[in-house]
Order: C-alpha cells, then sequence, then structure tokens
C-alpha cells in the first residue's frame, strides 16, 4: 500500500466507517464500545499509517483488540455519530441473523462477521487474528452448527 496521507486517511475513514462499525456491533454487540474502539482505531492509523493492502480489516483487527483493553475517553477528537443506543439497538435487530450471533462466543461472531460480512477470507481472518486458517475453519464450521441448530429448533 502506498503511504498514507492525512488526506487518504480521511477518505478510508469516510468510507470504511459505517461498515466497520456495524461489522463491530454485530461482533461486540455494544455500540458505544465499538465506537469507541472503531475511533482508537482510526487515530492509531492517523499516528501510524498501516502498511497493510486491506484498510477495512487492519481498522477491524485494531478496534476487536482496543475492545478487550480499559477504555480511554475520546472527546472531541473524532466526529460523533449522531445514533442513540435505541438507533444501535435497532441495527442489531436489522441483521438477519442478530439473533443466532447472540449465542455465539465473542471470538466466533468476530470471525463470522469478518468473513460473511465484510467479506474476509478465511486466511484473511488467520492473518488479521493471527490465528492459524484451520482455527478459522473450524469456529465458523462450529458457529454455523450452533445456529443451525437453534433456528431449527425456533
Amino acid at each position: 500500500m502506498p503511504e498514507v496521507t492525512r488526506e487518504r486517511w480521511d477518505e478510508i475513514y469516510r468510507q470504511s466507517f459505517p461498515r466497520v462499525f456495524r461489522a463491530l456491533v454485530a461482533t461486540l454487540l455494544n455500540g458505544e464500545t465499538s465506537r469507541d474502539a472503531l475511533q482508537e482505531a482510526f487515530l492509531i492509523g492517523l499516528e501510524h499509517p498501516p502498511q497493510d493492502t486491506n484498510p477495512e480489516g487492519w481498522l477491524y483487527r485494531v478496534a476487536l483488540r482496543h475492545a478487550r483493553r480499559p477504555s480511554r475517553v475520546l472527546v472531541g477528537i473524532l466526529p460523533r455519530s449522531a445514533r442513540t443506543e435505541r438507533d444501535e439497538r435497532r441495527l442489531l435487530q436489522r441483521l438477519e441473523v442478530g439473533q443466532l450471533l447472540l449465542l455465539l462466543t465473542e471470538r466466533q461472531r468476530s470471525i463470522v462477521v469478518a468473513h460473511y460480512y465484510l467479506g474476509f477470507t478465511q486466511i484473511e481472518i488467520a492473518s488479521l487474528l493471527n490465528i492459524s486458517r484451520g482455527t478459522v475453519g473450524a469456529t465458523i464450521s462450529n458457529a454455523l452448527t450452533r445456529m443451525r441448530q437453534e433456528a431449527s429448533n425456533g
């Protein structure tokens, strides 16, 4: 990836924020945590531009890592979305498999969302999350089995 300028990073922000935010909400099940983690990832990218050829994947991975750490307050640094907590709940409800995603562990959700929502290959997910491709495949298989069982019981 060529050197990322401030202007390019602003463009990446505008293009990627909605999609990566929705993926994080689906994974973390918390809009505020997702927003904070994604904003932190964008700040890290602004300070140290990623050399990754997939900025959305990089943002998703960094935001997931940040979400697992104690939060830092980001006041007035990046624009805050006008979404309310109620709107974020509706976002989860609109996800076709939202209720089934609730059955999965956070790790399973992160992998399933990265694969089916963000369109990453198993190899890309393995690289993003620093796990083996086999682990990604097994996790997807186990998660889908659990979701299918619950769907057939529902």
